[in-house]
């Protein structure tokens, strides 16, 4: 019993022995960073820097706890960059006739990091489109035309101008403008035609006559003086006795009643062609006075060896000058 007590002590000592001398093991310092490999599902083997530790300072015995911890450390990983994939086509520039359309990618697929390289390439694509599709042409106005001369110097007169639609008729508004023009007075103008000849209306029988002549009177307000139209007439009447007391210069184609000459008309030729196309004219047609013999007597018929008469008294279209025109 003895002995047995002895062994059991002495175990007992033994084991408290040790029990004093267990030690949990510690880490020791960092070694420096240094280049190193990588390898992972996602980025696949890349350059990094590592560094490493040891469980060494102390290490565990006795049954000490070992250390806690990672004993390698990676850090700063490169990786290059990837392309997503090109995005879909974006709407044409144009609706109609050629245009562009774009498409777009992105170099964060996965992005470069630590160095990596980045993506090779265009982050746009460009491609024509409605290269087939031809565009209507637009239809408008040209610009107005210069405005035309105006129908009158004065009294108020009208011009216009015009346009034209280009690539169709279906532009909205007129072609043609009028405008007036040359609204002021016209001057006045006056003219008279020269006197005809003095012609007997009234013969005695010894050759005492009563003598007329006359000549038109022409007024009005007009631009142009050659388009005077016929007026009011004017008539002077003389007496001449054919005795002397009187001297006309007509006394010298008169004979006594003694050497009474019978003369008569000839027949009125066909009226003269209208002075103006329009807007009231004039024509004329003449006969001849003729004595014994078909010889020529001026003086000795009643009346005027000329006559006149109006015509073409319709208006002028718009816009329209009469022609021809002919000076009093």
């Amino acid at each position: 019993l003895k002995k047995r007590s002895k062994k059991l002590l002495m175990k007992m000592m033994f084991v408290l022995q040790l029990r004093n001398q267990t030690i949990d093991g510690g880490f020791g310092s960092w070694t420096p960073w240094h280049p190193c490999s990588n390898e992972d599902a996602l980025d696949g083997v890349s350059s990094c820097l590592c560094r490493s530790r040891s469980c060494d300072s102390p290490a565990p015995r006795c049954g000490g706890k070992t250390c806690a911890g990672p004993t390698i450390e990676v850090s700063n990983c490169s990786r290059n960059g990837g392309w997503t994939p090109w995005s879909s086509w974006g709407q044409c520039s144009t609706t109609c006739g050629t245009g562009f359309e774009l498409r777009q990618r992105s170099c964060n697929n996965p992005s470069p990091r630590h160095g990596g390289r980045v993506c090779v390439g265009p982050t746009r694509d460009e491609r024509f489109c409605n290269e087939g599709v031809s565009c209507p042409q637009p239809i408008f106005w040209t610009p107005w035309a210069s405005w035309t001369k105006c129908s009158t110097e004065c009294g108020g007169g009208v011009h216009s101008r015009v346009r034209s639609c280009e690539n169709g008729n279906s532009c909205p508004g007129c072609a043609l403008e009028y405008k007036a023009c040359n609204l002021e007075a016209c001057p006045e103008v006056k003219r008279n035609t020269p006197w005809t000849p003095w012609m007997p209306v009234n013969v005695t029988q010894g050759g005492a006559r009563q003598e007329q002549r006359m000549r038109y009177m022409c007024r009005a307000h007009l631009a142009d003086p050659h388009e005077l139209q016929i007026g009011r007439r004017k008539v002077e009447t003389r007496f001449c006795p054919n005795d002397g007391t009187v001297v006309c210069d007509t006394d010298s184609k008169w004979r006594t009643q003694s050497e009474c000459v019978c003369a008569c008309w000839s027949s009125w030729e066909t009226w003269s062609s209208c002075s103006q196309s329009c807007a009231k004219g004039y024509r004329t047609r003449r006969r001849t006075c003729s004595g014994p013999e078909g010889k020529s007597a001026p003086v000795a018929c009643r009346g005027s060896p000329v006559e006149y008469q109006d015509c073409n008294v319709q208006a002028c279209p718009a816009h329209t000058k009469p022609l021809p025109k002919r000076s009093i």
